[in-house]
Protein backbone atom coordinates (compact mmCIF):
# COMPACT_ATOMS: atom_id res chain seq x y z
CA UNK A 1 0.00 0.00 0.00
CA UNK A 2 2.81 2.53 0.92
CA UNK A 3 4.87 1.51 -2.34
CA UNK A 4 1.47 2.49 -4.31
CA UNK A 5 0.53 5.64 -2.04
CA UNK A 6 0.81 8.14 -4.94
CA UNK A 7 -0.42 5.68 -7.51
CA UNK A 8 -2.35 8.23 -10.39
CA UNK A 9 -5.22 5.82 -10.19
CA UNK A 10 -7.37 7.93 -7.93
CA UNK A 11 -9.21 5.11 -6.87
CA UNK A 12 -6.48 2.67 -5.95
CA UNK A 13 -4.69 6.18 -4.27
CA UNK A 14 -8.30 8.13 -2.47
CA UNK A 15 -10.21 5.19 -1.87
CA UNK A 16 -8.94 2.22 -1.31
CA UNK A 17 -5.28 2.99 0.14
CA UNK A 18 -5.84 5.88 2.17
CA UNK A 19 -9.58 5.15 2.51
CA UNK A 20 -8.11 1.51 4.14
CA UNK A 21 -5.17 3.03 6.35
CA UNK A 22 -7.90 5.48 7.92
CA UNK A 23 -10.67 2.91 8.67
CA UNK A 24 -7.99 0.38 10.01
CA UNK A 25 -6.48 3.66 12.27
CA UNK A 26 -10.17 4.56 13.18
CA UNK A 27 -11.11 0.89 14.29
CA UNK A 28 -7.83 0.70 16.04
CA UNK A 29 -6.92 -2.25 14.08
CA UNK A 30 -3.22 -1.82 13.48
CA UNK A 31 -0.14 -2.45 15.98
CA UNK A 32 1.35 0.89 17.85
CA UNK A 33 4.97 -0.75 16.08
CA UNK A 34 3.08 -0.88 12.59
CA UNK A 35 2.07 2.74 12.71
CA UNK A 36 5.61 3.68 13.68
CA UNK A 37 7.34 2.18 11.05
CA UNK A 38 4.56 3.55 8.15
CA UNK A 39 4.77 6.90 10.06
CA UNK A 40 8.61 6.77 9.62
CA UNK A 41 8.17 5.98 6.04
CA UNK A 42 5.91 8.23 5.08
CA UNK A 43 8.61 11.05 6.43
CA UNK A 44 11.24 9.64 4.48
CA UNK A 45 12.61 11.55 1.04
CA UNK A 46 11.39 8.77 -0.86
CA UNK A 47 7.82 9.84 0.18
CA UNK A 48 7.04 12.90 1.73
CA UNK A 49 10.16 14.64 -0.10
CA UNK A 50 10.12 12.20 -3.38
CA UNK A 51 10.70 14.54 -6.45
CA UNK A 52 10.40 18.16 -4.52
CA UNK A 53 10.31 20.62 -6.49
CA UNK A 54 8.75 19.44 -9.26
CA UNK A 55 5.64 21.29 -10.62
CA UNK A 56 2.82 19.64 -12.22
CA UNK A 57 4.45 16.03 -12.06
CA UNK A 58 3.08 12.71 -10.71
CA UNK A 59 5.23 13.08 -8.18
CA UNK A 60 2.81 15.44 -5.81
CA UNK A 61 0.70 12.39 -5.33
CA UNK A 62 3.25 10.61 -3.30
CA UNK A 63 4.44 13.53 -1.74
CA UNK A 64 0.35 14.73 -0.74
CA UNK A 65 -0.17 11.71 0.19
CA UNK A 66 2.17 10.92 2.53
CA UNK A 67 1.79 14.06 4.12
CA UNK A 68 -2.15 12.50 4.81
CA UNK A 69 -0.79 10.01 6.97
CA UNK A 70 0.69 12.51 9.15
CA UNK A 71 -3.01 13.32 11.03
CA UNK A 72 -3.84 9.60 11.47
CA UNK A 73 -0.35 9.31 13.05
CA UNK A 74 -1.38 11.58 15.80
CA UNK A 75 -5.09 9.86 16.29
CA UNK A 76 -3.15 6.83 17.42
CA UNK A 77 -1.09 9.00 19.62
CA UNK A 78 -4.06 10.57 21.17
CA UNK A 79 -5.50 7.02 21.90
CA UNK A 80 -2.18 5.22 23.04
CA UNK A 81 0.45 8.18 23.87
CA UNK A 82 3.31 6.03 21.57
CA UNK A 83 5.38 9.46 20.44
CA UNK A 84 8.71 9.87 22.18
CA UNK A 85 9.97 13.55 22.68
CA UNK A 86 12.45 12.75 19.32
CA UNK A 87 9.36 11.79 17.09
CA UNK A 88 7.51 15.04 18.02
CA UNK A 89 10.46 16.96 17.11
CA UNK A 90 11.34 14.68 13.93
CA UNK A 91 7.54 15.29 12.63
CA UNK A 92 7.46 18.88 12.98
CA UNK A 93 10.81 18.74 11.29
CA UNK A 94 10.16 17.07 8.60
CA UNK A 95 6.46 18.94 8.14
CA UNK A 96 7.92 22.13 8.36
CA UNK A 97 10.75 21.61 5.49
CA UNK A 98 7.70 19.87 3.14
CA UNK A 99 5.77 22.36 3.19
CA UNK A 100 8.28 25.00 2.59
CA UNK A 101 9.69 23.53 0.14
CA UNK A 102 6.14 22.07 -1.64
CA UNK A 103 6.04 23.88 -5.44
CA UNK A 104 3.53 22.04 -6.52
CA UNK A 105 -0.04 23.64 -5.90
CA UNK A 106 -2.21 22.01 -7.72
CA UNK A 107 -5.84 21.33 -5.86
CA UNK A 108 -7.94 19.06 -8.44
CA UNK A 109 -6.09 17.34 -11.52
CA UNK A 110 -8.28 16.12 -14.18
CA UNK A 111 -8.32 12.33 -14.91
CA UNK A 112 -5.92 11.26 -11.97
CA UNK A 113 -8.10 13.25 -8.86
CA UNK A 114 -6.97 15.21 -5.67
CA UNK A 115 -3.54 16.37 -5.87
CA UNK A 116 -3.91 18.55 -2.77
CA UNK A 117 -0.70 19.34 -1.19
CA UNK A 118 -1.01 22.16 0.69
CA UNK A 119 -4.50 21.23 2.01
CA UNK A 120 -2.99 18.07 2.67
CA UNK A 121 0.03 19.11 4.31
CA UNK A 122 -2.63 21.83 6.18
CA UNK A 123 -3.90 18.99 7.85
CA UNK A 124 -0.77 17.59 9.41
CA UNK A 125 0.18 21.36 10.53
CA UNK A 126 -3.63 21.31 11.95
CA UNK A 127 -2.45 17.97 14.06
CA UNK A 128 0.91 19.03 15.46
CA UNK A 129 -0.67 22.79 16.13
CA UNK A 130 -3.39 20.43 18.06
CA UNK A 131 -0.62 18.44 19.80
CA UNK A 132 -0.02 19.86 23.34
CA UNK A 133 3.87 19.01 23.28
CA UNK A 134 4.01 21.44 20.33
CA UNK A 135 5.48 24.86 22.00
CA UNK A 136 4.55 28.95 21.05
CA UNK A 137 8.04 28.62 19.38
CA UNK A 138 6.56 25.80 17.08
CA UNK A 139 3.16 27.58 16.63
CA UNK A 140 4.87 30.67 15.88
CA UNK A 141 7.19 29.26 12.86
CA UNK A 142 3.63 27.67 11.98
CA UNK A 143 2.09 31.06 11.66
CA UNK A 144 5.29 32.00 9.53
CA UNK A 145 4.38 28.88 7.47
CA UNK A 146 0.47 29.79 6.56
CA UNK A 147 1.54 33.02 5.91
CA UNK A 148 4.22 32.68 3.16
CA UNK A 149 2.28 29.72 1.24
CA UNK A 150 -0.84 32.38 1.60
CA UNK A 151 1.44 34.73 -0.27
CA UNK A 152 2.08 32.74 -3.46
CA UNK A 153 1.83 34.90 -6.23
CA UNK A 154 1.84 31.88 -9.14
CA UNK A 155 -1.17 30.02 -8.49
CA UNK A 156 -4.82 30.73 -7.05
CA UNK A 157 -5.96 28.62 -4.11
CA UNK A 158 -9.40 27.42 -5.41
CA UNK A 159 -9.94 23.91 -3.72
CA UNK A 160 -10.81 25.29 -0.27
CA UNK A 161 -6.85 25.25 0.48
CA UNK A 162 -7.80 28.57 2.27
CA UNK A 163 -10.46 26.85 4.79
CA UNK A 164 -7.53 23.80 5.96
CA UNK A 165 -4.93 26.49 6.82
CA UNK A 166 -7.65 28.90 8.37
CA UNK A 167 -8.43 25.78 10.45
CA UNK A 168 -4.54 25.61 11.22
CA UNK A 169 -4.59 29.26 12.28
CA UNK A 170 -7.45 28.96 14.39
CA UNK A 171 -6.14 25.73 16.32
CA UNK A 172 -3.51 27.87 17.17
CA UNK A 173 -5.51 30.62 18.26
CA UNK A 174 -7.69 27.94 20.49
CA UNK A 175 -4.64 26.58 22.12
CA UNK A 176 -3.96 30.17 23.59
CA UNK A 177 -0.23 30.12 24.41
CA UNK A 178 0.38 33.21 21.78
CA UNK A 179 -0.52 36.80 23.29
CA UNK A 180 -3.30 38.42 21.29
CA UNK A 181 -0.48 41.25 20.19
CA UNK A 182 1.48 38.60 18.02
CA UNK A 183 -2.05 36.95 16.34
CA UNK A 184 -2.42 41.26 15.44
CA UNK A 185 1.02 41.47 13.94
CA UNK A 186 0.68 38.30 12.02
CA UNK A 187 -2.47 40.16 10.37
CA UNK A 188 -0.59 42.66 9.29
CA UNK A 189 1.97 41.08 7.98
CA UNK A 190 -0.73 39.63 5.62
CA UNK A 191 -1.70 43.07 4.74
CA UNK A 192 2.23 44.63 4.15
CA UNK A 193 2.12 43.87 0.18
CA UNK A 194 3.44 46.21 -2.20
CA UNK A 195 2.10 46.72 -5.62
CA UNK A 196 4.00 44.83 -8.49
CA UNK A 197 3.34 43.24 -12.08
CA UNK A 198 -0.09 41.70 -12.88
CA UNK A 199 -1.54 39.37 -12.83
CA UNK A 200 0.65 38.09 -9.74
CA UNK A 201 -0.32 41.17 -7.30
CA UNK A 202 -4.17 39.94 -7.82
CA UNK A 203 -2.92 36.39 -7.50
CA UNK A 204 -1.23 37.01 -4.11
CA UNK A 205 -3.95 39.51 -2.73
CA UNK A 206 -6.77 37.17 -3.79
CA UNK A 207 -5.12 34.24 -1.45
CA UNK A 208 -4.21 36.37 1.36
CA UNK A 209 -8.15 37.98 1.46
CA UNK A 210 -9.74 34.09 1.26
CA UNK A 211 -7.21 33.24 4.07
CA UNK A 212 -8.22 36.16 6.72
CA UNK A 213 -11.78 35.75 5.07
CA UNK A 214 -11.65 31.91 6.25
CA UNK A 215 -10.15 32.91 9.67
CA UNK A 216 -12.53 35.70 10.33
CA UNK A 217 -15.57 33.79 9.88
CA UNK A 218 -13.83 30.49 12.24
CA UNK A 219 -13.24 33.10 14.87
CA UNK A 220 -16.92 34.07 15.29
CA UNK A 221 -17.29 31.33 17.37
CA UNK A 222 -13.86 31.65 19.63
CA UNK A 223 -14.86 34.57 22.20
CA UNK A 224 -12.09 36.82 23.20
CA UNK A 225 -10.80 37.69 20.02
CA UNK A 226 -12.36 40.90 19.08
CA UNK A 227 -9.13 42.83 18.43
CA UNK A 228 -7.70 40.21 16.23
CA UNK A 229 -11.52 40.51 14.57
CA UNK A 230 -11.29 44.12 14.14
CA UNK A 231 -7.69 43.92 12.70
CA UNK A 232 -8.54 41.45 10.11
CA UNK A 233 -11.30 43.52 8.59
CA UNK A 234 -8.80 46.77 8.76
CA UNK A 235 -6.48 44.59 6.77
CA UNK A 236 -9.49 43.24 4.62
CA UNK A 237 -9.76 46.86 3.85
CA UNK A 238 -6.67 47.78 3.08
CA UNK A 239 -5.82 45.02 0.26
Amino acid sequence: MIINIGSIDNELRDKLIYGTLHRWIMNQELSIELVRQVLHLTLDDDHLFYGIGDVDQDTVFTRSFSALFIPLAFHYNDIFNYLTEQEYEYIYSRMRLYFELEKDFRGYVLEKGWAHSIAHAADGLHSISSSFYYSQEHLLVILELIREKACVSNYYFINDEDERMAAVVIQIVKRNILEEDILIKWVQQLGCIERFAYPQYDIMRGNIKNLLRSVYFRLLDISGTEGLHNEIIKTLNQL
